[in-house]
């Protein structure tokens, strides 16, 4: 069984009184689950950011959770599969305690029974929990959905939320490091041994919380409309091979 291993993450792209610099964050495969405090450390209402770290052939292979002071990161099996058409759930191919820990995931924090998750383009994501891990998700809300920009780049939403405008005089306003914010998002692929994308991943997830809990925040995204994937009809489900 691979071990958790801890780090501390420092944020880069966000500078100001109200930004938390230090990050503690825990990686977990998710054979580890039961060793873990993941189903435990975000039984609250408050924001929940979540982001995906993707392979370089798109396939959802991790997953970090973070509020204000702490992330996790679950690090998923992908089993090799003798048919490409068996969906993720095919418990042939994925050991049964692997399938179990994913449902606790999914029930306890991805569809809890209080508070929002917030991530940037919630959407495909959602689809991939969905057709990756087979996990669902509701109170979903996709960041860039509050805004207007058409772009939807982060760097976008970011600065909507928070203004481009920094007056180091009264340090009333956060400090955007658009270059890093821009670097942050560019490339969401996940390797566990490459620290950068540990890191990356970590503060992606991070900035996702923090924005509904600044400022006016909650009011920008109560008008978001909430994704739940408990809701697709059972003729999506086919098209993807769930049921």
């Amino acid at each position: 069984m691979a071990p958790s291993l801890s780090l501390i993450v420092t944020q880069d792209i966000l500078d100001g009184r109200d930004c938390s610099a230090r990050l503690p964050t825990i990686r977990i495969p998710e054979e580890s689950l039961e060793d873990s405090d993941l189903l435990s450390v975000f039984d609250h209402p408050r924001p929940l950011g979540i982001s995906p770290g993707y392979s370089e052939s798109g396939k959802l292979v991790s997953l970090s959770f973070a509020d204000n002071d702490k992330c996790r990161i679950i690090e998923f099996q992908h089993p090799n599969k003798r048919d490409n058409r068996r969906p993720a759930t095919d418990k042939a191919v994925v050991p049964p305690a692997i399938i179990e820990g994913r449902k606790l995931i999914q029930d306890k924090i991805l569809c809890r029974p209080m508070g929002d998750i917030f991530a940037f383009d919630m959407g495909p994501l959602a689809m991939s929990l969905y057709c990756d891990l087979g996990m669902r998700i509701t109170s979903a809300v996709d960041i860039q959905s509050a805004f207007s920009a058409v772009a939807r780049k982060p760097i976008s939403a970011i600065e909507d939320a928070l203004g481009k405008e920094f007056d180091s005089v009264t340090s009333s306003k956060i400090k955007i490091k658009a270059d890093n914010v821009k670097s942050l998002f560019l490339y969401p692929v996940y390797d566990s041994s490459d620290r950068n994308t540990v890191v990356d991943l970590a503060v992606r997830a991070w900035v996702s919380q923090f924005l509904p809990g600044y400022g006016n925040g909650e009011q920008l995204f109560e008008k978001v409309p909430r994704i739940d994937t408990n809701k697709l009809g059972a003729q999506v489900r086919s098209i993807v091979g769930f049921s």
